[in-house]
C-alpha cells in the first residue's frame, strides 16, 4: 500500500504543515506519493486527471489518499489500519475502507472480521481512506480530468450504483459532536486517522490554529489581521479579550476585525 496526496504549489505551507504532522503523528507510514501538479481547492485547475495518470501507472491495487490538508491531530491506529489492509489483499470485492467515522444508513458486523463494518446506504467521500485502484479508476472512468474533489463525490456516488463494491469501516461507536463542519467537528478519539480539514471552503480553517499553535505550526497570514491576530495571540492580549468576552457574553468583534484589516491589507497582492 502507499500513500497519496495531491497538491499544488499555492498550497505548498498548508501540505508542509500536513507532511510534518504525518511524520510526527505516524513516523513509519507507508511511501508517500505526493503530485504537486494537482489542484485541490476551487480553481480549473487538474485535479483528478493527475490522479488517474500516476494511478494507471502504478502496480499497487490499494493506495490511502490524503487531501493536503488532512493535519494528523493524534496517533494513527497502525493495527487497525493494518488490518483494513489485509482484508481488502485477502477480499477483493471491499473497494474502500474509511479510516475516519463515515456516515452510513446501516453498519453491518462483518463475517469473519471481528472489529469491521460493513456500510450500506453510504456516499463516496474523500475523507482519509485506503481505496482499491481498480475501482476507483472505475468510477472515475469518463469524467473530465479537471473534475475537483466535490464533483467526484458526486458523480462517483452515482457511478458507484453502477460499479458498485462493498465499503467498510472499523466499527466504533457514533461519536460526539463537538461543533464545526460536518465530520471536522466530530470527536475523533476512535478514528483509525485523526485528522484535521486545515481549509474549509478554499479558507484556513480557524478554529484549529489554537491546535497549530500547540504543534509549534501557523497558517500562514493571509493579510494584516492575521499578523496582527497572532501578536495578540503571542503577548497574551487575545486570551484576555477572550476571557472578557466569554465572562460578559458579548463578542469582541476580533474576527470581524480580523476580516477588514486582511481586506484592506492582503498579503498575496
Amino acid at each position: 500500500m502507499i500513500l497519496l496526496m495531491p497538491t499544488r504549489d499555492s498550497q505548498a505551507s498548508i501540505a508542509r504543515i500536513s507532511l510534518a504532522l504525518l511524520e510526527r503523528y505516524w513516523p513509519d507510514h507507508p511511501r508517500l506519493n505526493v503530485l504537486r501538479d494537482a489542484a485541490v481547492s476551487g480553481s480549473a485547475s487538474p485535479w483528478l486527471g493527475p490522479i488517474c495518470t500516476f494511478l494507471r501507472g502504478r502496480n499497487e491495487e490499494l493506495f490511502l489518499l490524503l487531501l493536503d490538508d488532512y493535519a494528523l491531530c493524534d496517533p494513527a491506529r497502525t493495527d487497525v489500519i493494518d488490518r483494513a489492509a489485509r482484508m481488502m489483499r485477502e477480499d477483493h470485492s471491499v473497494g474502500l475502507f474509511p479510516l475516519c467515522w463515515y456516515p452510513a444508513a446501516t453498519r453491518t458486523p462483518r463475517a469473519g472480521r471481528p472489529g469491521i463494518v460493513t456500510l450500506g446506504g453510504t456516499p463516496i467521500l474523500l475523507q482519509a481512506a485506503i481505496w482499491r485502484r481498480s475501482w476507483f479508476l472505475q468510477l472515475a472512468e469518463e469524467m473530465d480530468g479537471a473534475t475537483s474533489p466535490w464533483s467526484f463525490e458526486a458523480m462517483a456516488t452515482q457511478r458507484a450504483k453502477v460499479h458498485p463494491a462493498q465499503i467498510c469501516a472499523a466499527q466504533m461507536p457514533e461519536p460526539r459532536h463537538r461543533g464545526g463542519h460536518l465530520i471536522d467537528g466530530l470527536d475523533k478519539s476512535d478514528w483509525p486517522l485523526p485528522y484535521h480539514n486545515l481549509m474549509h471552503r478554499g479558507e484556513p480553517e480557524l478554529a484549529h490554529e489554537a491546535f497549530l499553535r500547540r504543534e509549534g505550526f501557523a497558517f500562514p497570514a493571509r493579510g494584516l489581521g492575521d499578523t496582527v491576530a497572532r501578536l495578540a495571540a503571542a503577548t497574551g492580549v487575545a486570551a484576555a479579550v477572550e476571557q472578557i468576552s466569554h465572562a460578559t457574553g458579548r463578542d469582541c468583534g476580533c474576527q470581524r476585525r480580523r476580516g477588514l484589516l486582511n481586506r484592506a491589507v492582503p498579503y498575496h497582492r
